[in-house]
């Protein structure tokens, strides 16, 4: 925070101007922190099985004794021609318990001896628990299982990469899927894939915050607001702040730092959580307001904002546009060897600064931002003159509507068009979603692209066919030749046929229901004249009697030309389907 000189204030209004002042208030902080450790999630183990050879009996051991775990392994033979197993796993899992509703997965922890001792082990209920696996699986004695870790455990993703890296130093290993691991990229994709199982978690002794506002916002009056929301939020902390308003010249916006003690002085822990963090957001707002600035307690996902550029961008930037004093030569030839860096950065730059609307790609993303939608309208209702509100309402609209449609792509049910619209509508809507699939793929890499551009394929191509099928409606046509029905339907002809022949079988029967009402209706006439019962309201009711025969009989004749056509129709494409 103290970068270009900023100055800190502190919870107790002292100003620290200098970095010795500031190297001794982090003195002073630290005799209240925690003396924790981090978390030990992942660690390498050797098992092997007393009297047992086979790699393959050994394989089925690890999978057994490592189950619920994130795992690979390799099977090594020593000198003696004995097999062992060397496992990287995470000491967080789970085990299947069977219940009476159905299986239930609990989770649990391996556990190591106390860090003190020079050669540790497993703690003994997890050792039993390891052995008892094994041993139900395999059919052998659970003495005759050994496992004990190798080195020391590693702490988070990157103890992951640590440890599977060493794991496949001397060849291939194989994960819990029976994949083989053997490059770095897949050394680090099996890492990604175990990081949010890890339960991981580090010392935390402070905290972080920014307290932003637009360009052009009052400088001091952020400070003031900064100061008063940090006080009424935590008064029994220490804190400190600066102001950094060095992206304000380039039409940024200026921010807060603040740096808050999570261990208060009543012993308190600060845990925060999304409720909490909005509580938060709308405190400063408060605040905020009162100094007469323009804030509103809305987080990125509710403004459907996107990713924003962070400062070693714009140091990227900077340095290539106008190279450091002192500096000048290496910067110079690190703009020339580096040209696709520098245009990274400035793309992000320039696309954080256009600030595109953000489509969410995951259910859970979609529904905060229907929920953000509701707040906004909410906000729009009760503020009907509020620009901001309706800026919003119309942001969050599009996303929403575009969320929903990467979404419904991405879980494989498809996309609907309203019935009622025409075929130039449905030909805006189709391009409309054209573009957010472009736009969401250009955000994916790698397998997650393919797959949803895989996935987006046929929903296009059937949202396609069924434009052309409307505008052909609306024109009028009622029959197409082969040649237009594959232009229009390609591969999907013969759904088209089949579809064709449940709507010839139900307008037939439909047809010789018509027929029917008519001879029943024929046959009372005649009843009635014989009986000679033909009195002016008889004669009344036969002439309405008739009319309704003159309509079934067209009806009946309408709908079994139509019938026709379409059976001819049917038998042409089924025969013919070139």
């Amino acid at each position: 925070i103290q970068k270009e000189g900023v100055a800190l204030e502190t919870h107790d209004a002292r100003i620290l101007a200098t970095q010795e002042a500031v190297a001794e208030e982090m003195k002073q902080w630290g005799k209240g922190f925690d003396k924790r450790r981090e978390s030990e999630d992942v660690a390498t183990f050797r098992l092997s099985l007393a009297g047992e050879e086979s790699a393959a009996r050994l394989s089925q051991a690890v999978q057994a004794g490592f189950a619920g775990h994130g795992f690979a392994y390799r099977i090594d033979t020593l000198q003696d021609g004995s097999s062992v197993a060397r496992v990287v796993a995470t000491m967080a899992g789970h085990s299947v318990v069977k219940g009476e509703n159905g299986d239930n997965k609990v989770k649990h922890r391996f556990h190591l001896s106390d860090r003190r001792q020079h050669d540790r082990q497993f703690s003994a209920p997890t050792r039993a628990m390891i052995a008892a696996r094994v041993s139900e699986a395999l059919g052998v004695k659970e003495d005759a299982v050994s496992v004990k870790p190798i080195g020391e455990p590693s702490h988070g993703k990157a103890g992951v990469v640590y440890q599977l890296s060493r794991l496949t130093h001397d060849g291939a290993a194989i994960g819990a899927d029976g994949a083989a691991i053997a490059s770095e990229g897949a050394v680090r994709q099996t890492a990604q894939s175990w990081d949010k199982t890890l339960n991981s978690y580090k010392p935390r002794d402070t905290m972080h915050m920014i307290l932003s506002a637009k360009a052009g916002e009052d400088r001091q009056a952020l400070v003031r607001a900064a100061r008063g929301f940090l006080h009424e939020q935590f008064p029994n902390h220490k804190f400190a702040f600066g102001m950094h308003a060095d992206m304000a010249e380039e039409g940024g916006h200026i921010h807060v730092h603040a740096i808050v003690a999570v261990k208060g002085e009543d012993g308190e822990r600060l845990r925060p959580g999304p409720a909490q963090l909005r509580e938060w957001r709308a405190l400063y707002a408060e605040h905020a307001q009162a100094q007469g600035m323009k804030i509103v307690a809305t987080s990125a996902a509710y403004r459907a904002s996107s990713q924003s550029y962070g400062p070693r961008d714009k140091a990227i930037v900077a340095t290539a546009e106008k190279p450091r004093p002192g500096r000048e030569a290496r910067d110079r030839a690190y703009a020339r060897a580096n040209p696709h860096v520098i245009e990274k950065a400035r793309q992000r730059i320039n696309h954080a600064k256009a600030n595109p609307i953000k489509i969410p790609i995951s259910a859970c993303q979609l529904q905060a931002t229907q929920t953000g939608l509701q707040e906004w309208h909410s906000v729009a209702a009760s503020q009907p003159d509020n620009t901001i509100a309706s800026h919003f309402n119309d942001r969050m609209t599009q996303a929403v509507r575009s969320g929903t449609v990467v979404v419904a792509i991405r879980d494989g049910k498809g996309v609907q068009m309203s019935s009622d619209a025409t075929a130039d509508q449905m030909r805006e809507n189709l391009k409309e979603i054209n573009e957010t699939v472009n736009k969401t793929a250009a955000m994916m890499n790698g397998q997650a692209k393919a797959e949803f551009l895989r996935r987006a394929a046929p929903t296009m191509e059937l949202l396609a066919i069924r434009t052309d099928l409307k505008s052909l409606q609306e024109g009028g046509v009622t029959r197409v030749s082969e040649n237009q029905a594959h232009r229009i339907a390609g591969a999907r002809a013969e759904a088209l046929i089949h579809r064709a022949q449940e709507i010839e079988a139900a307008e037939r029967l439909e047809a010789d229901r018509a027929r029917e009402i008519r001879n029943r209706a024929i046959e009372q006439e005649i009843r009635d004249e014989r009986a000679g019962s033909a009195d002016p309201t008889s004669l009344e009711q036969v002439a309405q009697d008739r009319e309704m025969v003159r309509n079934a009989e067209s009806i009946a004749a309408k709908e079994a030309r139509e019938a026709q056509a379409v059976s001819e129709a049917a038998r042409a494409l089924a025969q013919n389907p070139n």
